[in-house]
């Protein structure tokens, strides 16, 4: 099979597809974790699968500038989606064990879905004024994070929830953190893939930090 740049473009799109799922079922009571289980592993072979296709694609197209960087940046995107299902996981594990339902937590995950989601469609849109929009949104999830830690070592702390369950809220919380740190890798990978630029690590004075700062360019 000859495979094209726009095929990987699409590969990518349905596994992301697929991790918005897992990601919206997580929390979801009604759904046991055999459930969740099952789609991690449809997770997990996507993921295998679209990497070796990238192999495939770079070894018969030695594909150079915009085509390299769709390959390069479907890889790495591939990487941070399955990363976000393991979370997935995680979120469930701990979330059986939260009995109550909390503010901050429901907060989190709104807020979670819809980076998940502005990040993807960044990527299919080409869209760098999208991609910095989720990278900025980031601060928030870190901030509800820690909040949360506060609120939840407090409770514990009074006794007004018991240990289990406030450890079990910090953890689901650290969890939809981790989320929002790899939609924000998947941001910056797309702000590669569309402009070149390598804005980790704060390297250089590029296209998409102007956006950052609300600078024409």
């Amino acid at each position: 099979m000859s495979l094209s740049s726009e095929e990987l473009r699409t590969e990518i799109i349905k596994m992301s597809a697929l991790v918005e799922k897992i990601l919206a079922l997580a929390l979801d009571r009604r759904v046991s974790l055999d459930e969740i289980f099952a789609i991690e592993n449809e997770v997990n072979q996507y993921h295998k699968s679209i990497d070796d296709d990238v192999f495939k694609y770079i070894a018969l197209k030695t594909p150079i500038a915009r085509d390299l960087r769709m390959a390069l940046s479907v890889m790495k995107i591939n990487a941070e989606l399955e990363r976000m299902a393991d979370q997935a996981v995680s979120i469930t594990h701990w979330g059986v064990k939260v009995k109550g339902q909390y503010p901050l937590i429901n907060t989190m995950t709104t807020e979670v879905l819809q980076m998940v989601k502005s990040a993807i469609d960044a990527f299919v849109e080409a869209d760098v004024r999208k991609a910095t929009d989720v990278i900025q949104r980031d601060q928030n999830i870190n901030d509800l994070n820690r909040e949360v830690i506060k609120v939840f070592l407090g409770r514990m702390q009074t006794g007004e929830i018991t240990f289990e369950e406030g450890f079990s809220v910090i953890r689901v919380a650290k969890n939809l953190e981790r989320i929002g740190d790899l939609t924000t890798n998947i941001a910056e990978d797309v702000i590669f893939l569309v402009s070149g630029d390598d804005i980790r690590h704060g390297k250089g004075e590029s296209i998409a930090q102007k956006y950052l700062k609300g600078e024409e360019v």
